[in-house]
């Protein structure tokens, strides 16, 4: 059967039909703890017993279903096809198994002990991208069941290193070669045809201080894209410091903050603060607040000296709320993509140690890596360090042609199936679509949603799941007849 007469009800009906089945998957698939872990890796699990129990669940249900499927890439993807073996064309869709860190702050269930509480069904990797994977999946499977056969091969690119460095990426690529065509569902509805480009700075110098005040560690971030949601620094005051009076100070600032929160002790010689703000994907730090920058905004008028001073000024005076990059002259805007923003996603000080600050920003077209780097360059103050870009694999603006057939297919399909006018979206994020010439990110973030990606209580809409998997089913069905 090539072609099929479906109404829009008919598809969703036809996809609401296969969510016992996916949510029986994906409860499975959420308690897998899918999470870099180089201490796990070896040539058959290059990113560690997590991630390779994730591909090998998703070889497993390729396999239960009759999909032709393997994993190549050194190990480090799984493809599932459906379709001509020789079609000149396929139609690519790229999904990652790999999750961020779990992070403190769950309060609803444990991260990977998924949890369903009404119409969510939270865990980490809920939203990005374990639910929308699966409603993919089945899209596919859906079609297969209906007896539908594509002219053009559909492959489904299941990667495992998309939180971190993209190299399973670069090997597909490098074997294999890129779709001729195709999305990611690891983005939002309705289609994006442009994302920004993805920049990473390091600054690297020595903690070196030799006030009474003493910074012995300061820390926050564990990855350049989340906004940090928890900061810790440990210091020792000048013996005629009042301790009492110093945490008093800073419980006023948090009180006089209440969008943070946090708490101070004394233990042992030594003072332990700790700040709360709120954790957010790093592509849009202004939903967030940068624990971080606040602390260092608490700390940077106290007698502290040397690199400790000029880490915390940078910090919290130079780039304390400043996710647009104006204190920095970064204010940049496209009238397309839209504006520049930055993410200070890992601040790090040891005493007399090597430290780092690390930047992630996401740029429109029409500036350029070496203007930002220039620009944090002139702005670090008296930090003595070496500021570096982090080498990163597809990470310039991506832009499609907006007449494309892959961006006006998945554009009508969209809009008949939520009743809205045709229309796009630029994405700060970054998915595998990127990496493709005809490449777009399709799904699954509805528009009315909480981006709730990398955050605690990550959740999803399980009433949403079928609407997606009906919506990449139809899709599929137009770019692959």
């Amino acid at each position: 059967m090539e072609s099929i007469q479906l109404t829009l009800s008919q598809w969703q009906e036809n996809a609401q039909q296969y969510q016992p089945a996916l949510m029986a998957d994906l409860l499975q698939f959420l308690a897998i703890p899918s999470v870099l872990d180089p201490t796990t890796a070896n040539i058959q699990r290059p990113f560690g017993t997590g991630i390779d129990m994730a591909l090998k669940f998703i070889s497993d249900i390729a396999q239960r279903d009759g999909f032709k499927f393997n994993r190549v890439a050194d190990n480090m993807i799984v493809v599932v096809d459906y379709g001509p073996e020789d079609a000149s064309e396929t139609v690519g869709v790229l999904s990652h198994v790999d999750v961020v860190p779990a992070g403190d702050a769950w309060t609803v269930t444990l991260p990977f002990s998924p949890k369903i509480e009404g119409n969510r069904l939270y865990g980490r990797g809920s939203h990005d991208m374990k639910a929308d994977l699966l409603a993919a999946y089945y899209a596919v499977k859906q079609l297969k069941d209906m007896g539908f056969q594509p002219k053009r091969k559909i492959r489904l690119i299941f990667g495992s290193d998309e939180e971190s460095d993209w190299r399973d990426m670069q090997a597909y690529l490098t074997e294999v070669g890129e779709p001729t065509l195709g999305f990611s569902p690891d983005g939002a509805f309705p289609v994006v045809p442009g994302e920004k480009g993805v920049l990473t700075l390091a600054t690297k110098f020595q903690g070196v201080t030799t006030s009474a005040w003493q910074l012995h560690h300061f820390h926050a971030g564990e990855r350049d894209n989340v906004v940090p949601g928890m900061a810790t620094a440990d210091i020792e005051l000048p013996s005629h410091v009042d301790i009492n009076g110093f945490l008093g100070a800073y419980e006023r600032y948090l009180n006089d903050t209440p969008i943070i929160s946090g708490v101070g002790q004394y233990d042992d010689g030594h003072i332990l603060l700790t700040l709360y703000g709120k954790s957010a994907h790093g592509a849009y730090p202004e939903t967030g607040l940068n624990a971080g920058t606040y602390l260092a905004h608490f700390l940077v008028d106290y007698g502290f000296n040397q690199q400790a001073h000029a880490f915390l000024e940078f910090l919290g005076i130079a780039n304390h709320q400043n996710v647009f990059g104006e204190k920095l002259g970064l204010v940049y805007h496209d009238d397309i993509m839209g504006d520049l923003t930055l993410n200070i996603g890992q601040m790090t000080f040891n005493e007399n140690a090597e430290s780092e600050i690390r930047i992630n920003f996401r740029y429109p077209m029409g500036i350029t890596e070496t203007a930002i780097l220039t620009q944090v360059q002139r702005h670090m103050g008296d930090l003595v360090g070496k500021t570096f870009k982090q080498e990163s694999f597809g990470n310039q603006p991506h832009m499609v042609d907006l007449n494309d057939p892959i961006v006006t297919t998945l554009e009508n399909v969209y809009a008949e199936h939520t009743h809205t006018v045709k229309q796009y979206k630029i994405s700060n994020g970054g998915s595998y679509a990127r990496l493709l010439k005809r490449g777009v990110a399709f799904g699954g973030q509805f528009p009315d949603v909480p981006v709730m990606s990398h955050q605690p209580n990550e959740y999803v809409l399980i009433d949403n799941i079928p609407k997606t998997q009906a919506i990449f089913a139809h899709a599929l069905y137009e770019i692959s007849r």
